[in-house]
């Protein structure tokens, strides 16, 4: 019995349906993810997505899903420019935004890998018999603050880490965690626990200046051994400072929150 083209692309469809609904019922069938996502392999030892599968055309979306990494936090960690959408930003896509650096310095998907894995503390291994992994100075200071890095990872960042100058913070951007206060609990602690807020503001970042090193107690000489040199302008950010001296602003953050802690 013959069937009738109409008919038969009636059930062509029917079955094309059916499956994937299906697929969603069973949980097979996601799309809020990018069809690259299901190539990422969750690790054998740890049970979750390896960093390792990572690839080029994996979209910020998709990892940010994957690994429970916010956009903001990877849109500031690769400076993406303000017009670029970091849900549909393709890792691939780097390349074309940073296509060359001194040497053979170089941002692409090793180093969103590279980041990825020390953010989440992924079991990850870098291939030493290829080039160095790089990242960008705004990704190396995330990390410092908020990665559990060893020593080793540390010294390596820094190493390698390329200073860029940015112009703007992307909207939207913070890594602060806390919940946002009310006006009324605002209002509340603005008594006796002014002194613990402030105590909380005392940390060394990337907005810091030497106005506020000197403001939260530090005094000049402590400040001008660690950085090696005379204070500058007071209102010139700690970190700008850090890159027209060739200093590495990770190295000096340390030093001046040590100090910092100490008055606690």
């Amino acid at each position: 019995m013959e069937m009738r083209s109409k008919t038969l692309g009636i059930v062509i469809a029917i079955v094309m349906f059916g499956g994937i609904m299906g697929a969603s019922v069973l949980g097979f069938w996601n799309p809020t993810l990018s069809k690259n996502s299901v190539n990422i392999q969750a690790n054998q030892s740890t049970g979750v997505f390896d960093p390792a599968e990572i690839r080029g055309s994996h979209r910020f979306g998709d990892i940010s899903t994957l690994f429970d990494i916010p956009l903001e936090i990877l849109s500031r960690a690769f400076a993406l420019p303000a017009d670029a959408d970091p849900a549909t930003f393709q890792n691939k896509d780097l390349e074309t935004i940073y296509p060359e650096f001194e040497g053979e310095q170089e941002i692409g998907n090793g180093s969103v890998k590279w980041f990825v894995a020390l953010y989440t503390d992924l079991p990850f291994e870098l291939e030493h018999d290829e080039e160095d992994t790089y990242l960008l100075r705004p990704a190396v200071d995330i990390l410092m603050s908020h990665a559990n890095l060893t020593t080793e990872q540390i010294a390596y960042i820094n190493a390698y880490a390329i200073e860029i100058e940015i112009d703007s913070e992307p909207i939207g951007y913070s890594i602060q965690t806390d919940e946002p206060q009310s006006s009324n609990q605002a209002e509340s602690d603005e008594g006796g626990n002014a002194d613990d807020r402030k105590q909380d503001e005392m940390i060394v970042a990337g907005q810091t200046t030497f106005a506020n090193l000197l403001d939260w107690g530090l005094s000049v000489e402590q400040i001008e051994t660690i950085i090696g040199g005379e204070i500058p302008n007071r209102l010139m950010l700690v970190r700008d400072y850090c890159i027209e001296s060739g200093l590495s602003f990770g190295v000096i953050k340390i030093d001046l929150q040590a100090e910092i802690d100490k008055m606690e």
